[in-house]
């Protein structure tokens, strides 16, 4: 990504983004990284010697996010990442890096003394460990910059810092699509196009929305479902598969023909040893070749026993959450998922009932309620992988 001249809002958080806290927030494709992620360089560069720390959901996604760009703006001499060491070197200077990933994160941070902070998606941060970073931004004038997409308006981002920023060391910056005049417009049609409901509030209107309701309530039977599988050449064959103990295992299988995504297949069934279910998803594939088979992460037991088997391209799946459920959600809206009804009746059955969990949305948290979802899983994982 070449560097781009920082315009508008951008420009404005460059300047003047001279607060203890200093965030961007917004919505999706507005500009808010590249803003903070110039204004990063020019604070390394810039500032005493200190401890300095990147910070993203994981350092996965923060290599993604962030670190790419970082490294394409400034050339390959003159940054060196060591993730296994946690850390990367920016024009000489040794910044920490660290995933911020569940409520026992904050002790990875512990005893530090840091000077500066680069934060991203920090929404998605439990609240214990962005405490805990803001009491080790303890050096003289030491500075943090964030961005991140809206969530819930109970979120303890919004009441805890955006709600009270007037009597805080602090600023915002709300971005939206325009303020970032680099994108093309058809991109930004079609983007204003693909998100629905929920999403689109929050990731085209960068509106901090209750999580409420349905969580597919875009799905039309009328639209979504065939009564057969089509015609034509297969392009890939996706097997998603969420394992269970306590509740039963699950097995979706998602066909490509053209540009159009075919659920074609469900499995469900409870209470049975990882080696008959082995031998189930066996029968279930029916000699094809998948792409990728995705299994439930947390599942190691099951994974092993299929790789054991023999099966190929046995993946991790990507269990991340509302991205996924809002990547499937815009597949329906865009017309690119569509099922076929009489052969996965119970997973046309759990979207019916599948929805957004009212007393974890007055905590601000987005959570469904996990009941009669082990399809709707299968399809995330699928769905995060393939739209």
């Amino acid at each position: 990504m070449a560097l781009q001249i920082p315009t508008g809002k951008q420009s404005d958080f460059v300047l003047n983004s001279n607060y203890r806290i200093n965030a961007c927030h917004g919505a999706v494709r507005s500009g808010k990284s590249v803003g903070a992620n110039i204004r990063w360089l020019q604070y390394l560069l810039t500032r005493p010697p200190g401890n300095l720390l990147m910070v993203g959901k994981t350092i996965s996604s923060l290599e993604r996010n962030v670190l790419t760009d970082l490294q394409s703006w400034v050339g390959p001499d003159n940054f060196k990442l060591r993730k296994i060491n946690k850390e990367v070197e920016i024009y000489g200077r040794k910044i920490w890096i660290e995933g911020a990933v569940d409520d026992s994160s904050f002790q990875k941070i512990q005893g530090e003394t840091l000077a500066g902070v680069l934060g991203d998606e920090v929404t998605t941060w439990p609240e214990s460990f962005f405490s805990m970073l803001m009491s080790r931004l303890s050096e003289k004038d030491a500075k943090s910059f964030f961005t991140m997409n809206p969530a819930s308006p109970n979120h303890w981002f919004k009441k805890r810092y955006l709600d009270r920023e007037s009597d805080l060391n602090m600023r915002s910056w709300h971005f939206l699509l325009e303020d970032n005049p680099h994108l093309d417009p058809q991109y930004v049609l079609d983007l204003q196009n693909e998100y629905t409901g929920l999403w689109y509030q929050r990731y085209i209107l960068g509106a901090w929305v209750l999580a409420d309701g349905s969580v597919y309530s875009g799905f039309d039977p009328e639209l979504h479902c065939i009564n057969k599988i089509p015609s034509g050449k297969w392009r890939s064959l996706y097997v998603g598969c969420d394992y269970g103990q306590t509740h039963p295992t699950a097995f979706l299988k998602i066909i490509q023909i053209g540009d159009i995504y075919y659920v074609i297949d469900e499995y469900k069934e409870s209470d049975k040893l990882n080696s008959v279910l082995s031998t189930d998803l066996k029968g279930f594939i029916d000699g094809k070749y998948p792409r990728n088979i995705l299994v439930d992460p947390s599942a190691k037991s099951f994974k092993n026993q299929l790789i054991a088997d023999g099966f190929k391209r046995v993946r991790n799946a990507d269990n991340s959450v509302t991205d996924g459920l809002a990547k499937v959600a815009n597949a329906f809206a865009t017309g690119k998922l569509v099922i076929v009804e009489n052969r996965c009746p119970q997973l046309i059955e759990e979207i019916g009932g599948y929805r957004w969990d009212p007393k974890a949305s007055e905590r601000g948290e987005d959570k469904v309620i996990k009941e009669a979802d082990d399809l709707l899983d299968c399809l995330r994982y699928i769905g995060n992988s393939i739209f």
